[in-house]
């Protein structure tokens, strides 16, 4: 099965992965590194590494906010 693995500030990989896949392998299959800043999102809903992907979905991977008001 195929999943689009998207690292916000990187790149996009379209990746084919087996049955059972979690979110922490595709990240590890696509060749982005496992950051805990980045959150994860499956077809825009938030994700858990451990969460089962399906053939189509699309991984989103968003680099944490950081900054503020001075």
């Amino acid at each position: 099965m195929k999943v689009k693995v998207l690292c916000l500030g990187r790149s996009a990989k379209e990746i084919d992965v087996s049955e059972g896949c979690t979110v922490e392998q595709a990240i590890q299959q696509a060749g982005f590194p496992k950051d805990s800043s980045y959150s994860r999102h499956v077809n825009g809903s938030p994700a858990f590494d451990s969460d089962v992907l399906q053939d189509g979905n699309i991984l989103t991977m968003v680099p944490a906010v950081k900054g503020g008001l001075v």
